[in-house]
């Protein structure tokens, strides 16, 4: 006689995690983004953690409130 092969109940995925959204910051010096030069002033949007990093070697700064 075989015997009866027993699975568990299948759990539910768990979701990924949400993408973080992007950072807008100001660039405070000329950088090359995306492979374009980029002069000073110019708002872009990148990761929080890049974010992070750029204003720790003074590259950026949070950008300008429009009021």
């Amino acid at each position: 006689m075989e015997e009866a092969v027993t699975t568990k109940p299948a759990q539910p995925r768990k979701k990924p995690p949400a993408p973080q959204t992007l950072e807008r910051v100001c660039l405070a010096r000329e950088h090359e983004h995306q492979g374009v030069l980029r002069a000073p002033g110019t708002e872009i949007e990148v990761h929080p953690e890049t974010a992070r990093w750029l204003r720790a070697v003074g590259v950026v700064s949070n950008p300008k409130t429009k009021e």
